[in-house]
Order: C-alpha cells, then structure tokens, then sequence
C-alpha cells in the first residue's frame, strides 16, 4: 500500500509528489496523458514562465480578492524558493523585464526535465501515466484508496492509500 497518491502530473501534481516523497511518503503519481508536463509545454510561449521575481508586496497587491488567503502558502514556499528548487535540480533561471523568471535555455522542456528527474531519483515514487484516477475511496469519512483506469488495457484497479493530494489544475 502507498501512503499517498498524488493525482495530476503537472508543475503542481509533480511538486507534491516530489516533497511527499521528501517527507518520508511512499507516493504513486498518476497522470492520465503520455507524459508529465503537458501543459507546461505551452506555458510562457514554449519558455515556461517559472515565478515573478517581485517582492511579496507586489505579489499581494496584484491579487484582486481576498490576499490574506494566499498569506501561509505564499511565506511557506515563496518564489525565491521556487527559483532555488528548480535551480538545484540542474534547471539554471533567469529574470527579464518586469521580474519575470525564465529557464535560462527559454525551453521549457528544461523545466520538466528537472522535475522528471527529481521524480526519477526518488525511490519513494512511482509514475504511472496513461493512468486516470476515476474516483477517491473513503470510509467513515477516511481515504482509503483510489480507482484508476489504465488506458493500456481499459480495466479498472482500486489502489490503497492513506491520502490523496488532487493536483488536475484547471481547463486549458
């Protein structure tokens, strides 16, 4: 059994997995496309937008509702550790004009490279793409476990887990 199952494998789904597993979490990550990364692709036109480079102050004042929200998340994992995260996993970045913050190679292949490898050097994490989850299992209000289908053979497995993080991210 995994103690956690992480569904979605973009920038979100893949950084969860990466700092699950960190922590000391068996973690199965599971992407219903071919690959990770999909949409970071298309991000900052093929060059990936990674963070602002900006102070919190502007971050804040740019946010139209309710900034106070974005406080916690924001001061536990700032965009100068952002930067610092994929900078140490072999992903140099550059800032541009207005702070925004770019791999230096403008691909943003380089972005994914650095957090498939991330995920490729953890051994308390299995990648299954082409995997859909179909629904989250709970009991007495408990998670328990995951239904995935496997494009590669139609069928559909129940996976046990303590946790599920939800990382599916938005329609493009």
């Amino acid at each position: 059994m995994f103690d956690a199952v992480v569904v979605g494998g973009g920038a979100a789904g893949m950084m969860a997995a990466v700092f699950a597993a960190r922590n000391g979490q068996a973690v199965t990550l599971y992407e219903q496309n071919e690959k990770l990364g999909k949409k970071l692709f298309i991000t900052g036109k093929g060059r990936c937008n990674v963070t602002n480079a900006g102070d919190a102050d502007v971050f804040f004042n740019s946010v139209v509702t309710n900034s106070k929200f974005m406080y916690s998340s924001f001061y536990s994992f700032d965009n100068n550790m952002v930067m610092d995260f994929l900078e140490k996993a072999s992903c140099p970045l550059k800032v541009e004009r207005g702070g925004r913050v770019f791999p230096v190679s403008d691909h943003s292949s380089d972005v994914i490279g650095a957090f498939k490898t991330l995920i490729n050097r953890n051994h308390n994490i299995k990648l299954l793409t082409d995997s859909k989850v179909l629904q989250i299992k709970c009991e007495d209000g408990q998670v328990t476990g995951v239904v995935i289908q496997e494009k590669e053979n139609k069928k559909n497995r129940e996976i046990d887990c303590d946790a599920v993080i939800v990382a599916t991210g938005g329609m493009s």
